[in-house]
């Protein structure tokens, strides 16, 4: 097993969630990632937006949420999948800007499992107020 990476940023878990093992060195990069259950089971995924993923104005750069949904999203496929997946293709839709400081939070359902394509789906928020949704499918690694 790969040893987890360090991320460039020292940040405390916020309350109840804790710090994600990343073993994917840009993730790692733009991390920490955070994670908690809900208490219905569903794995929820957030990250802090600091000045490293914004945009001139200071809202989260739209190629940045679009590599934190690759990440959460495909964190689904692969649990779904139990074996390794790759990104086919993925759609989002910009509701509202994250800010600087602000705590995102990812929850992502699988829609459809086929034995070589996974369809996951993720709905991004701050607080209550929905930023983003996005789709996905992912190729299941050595299935036809």
């Amino acid at each position: 097993m790969r040893r987890p990476l360090p991320s460039p940023r020292d940040v405390a878990a916020p309350a109840g969630w804790r710090a994600v093992e990343l073993h994917d060195p840009f993730e790692a990069h733009v991390g920490p990632l955070f994670t908690r259950d809900s208490d219905e089971g569903e794995r929820i995924f957030g990250f802090i937006v600091d000045e490293r993923h914004v945009n001139e104005e200071g809202d989260a750069h739209e190629g940045m949420m679009l590599t934190f949904a690759d990440a959460f999203l495909g964190h689904a496929a692969n649990r779904a999948a139990e074996k390794g997946c790759v990104t086919l293709s993925m759609q989002a839709s910009f509701l509202r800007p994250a800010r600087t400081g602000e705590f995102v939070e990812c929850h992502m359902r699988v829609e459809r499992k086929t034995r070589a394509i996974i369809f996951v789906s993720g709905r991004f928020n701050v607080g209550d107020e929905d930023m983003m949704t996005a789709t996905s499918l992912w190729k299941v690694l050595g299935e036809r």
